[in-house]
């Protein structure tokens, strides 16, 4: 029998896919166009990014061996600083960024984003996603922060600045007009999964209280 916390990872990344898919659905790319999937990890989900869109992939990322690791599998892979990325001006139709900006304090993530203006086209569109600051999880932080003033941090000691959903979408706005915003993943009871918990809404309300916000833009 499979452990709940096997189920409940399953039941995550079967939500994150669809919500990734649903959000990427439609968005215009020109024949043969780029979409840029910056930080992409192991490229888990630049793939089901260029099916969505039917553009070409080109993968980024930090580490080197996670580069080695997506050119192994047959995606284009580019090792690079998201803060000075190694791309030209208004390349990319599409641009991904999925959880970067948390892994910076406020200056730098500017400075992300206005990279990301950069390498965008004109007319192209911005997929980026983020924890919540104010996610329903956050609110079980609060007995430890009154006990010995530890700030939840989204589940990982790297994140280094969480934004709220309205923080999220000022912040991207300096550069991007938000045209939808989608919340993930509200809690699951005990930790185990539940039908409402992986849920993917565009409601102001119910997205400020999930998990991980992703917005739609177009650059300005």
């Amino acid at each position: 029998m499979a452990r709940a916390s096997d189920l409940s990872y399953q039941r995550w990344m079967r939500g994150r896919t669809q919500l990734i898919a649903r959000a990427a659905a439609g968005l215009p790319c020109t024949p043969g166009g780029i979409v840029l999937d910056i930080a992409a990890g192991d490229g888990g989900f630049s793939a089901l990014i260029g099916e969505a869109t039917g553009g070409r992939v080109i993968a980024q990322d930090w580490a080197a061996a996670e580069c080695h690791s997506m050119q192994t599998r047959g995606l284009s892979a580019v090792r690079g600083d998201v803060r000075r990325l190694p791309f030209g001006a208004r390349i990319a139709d599409v641009t991904v960024a999925f959880e970067i900006i948390e892994h910076f304090h406020k200056p730098d993530a500017l400075a992300v984003i206005e990279e990301l203006h950069r390498v965008t086209k004109p007319g192209g569109t911005l997929l980026l996603s983020t924890p919540n600051r104010y996610a329903l999880e956050s609110f079980k932080g609060l007995a430890q922060y009154f006990r010995d003033g530890t700030v939840w941090n989204g589940r990982d000691d790297t994140h280094l600045k969480l934004y709220s959903r309205r923080e999220l979408i000022s912040t991207i706005g300096l550069w991007f007009d938000v045209q939808r915003s989608y919340g993930y993943y509200l809690l699951e009871p005990r930790g185990r999964p539940a039908p409402g918990s992986h849920m993917i809404t565009e409601n102001p309300i119910l997205a400020n209280l999930c998990f991980i916000l992703l917005v739609v833009a177009t650059p300005k």
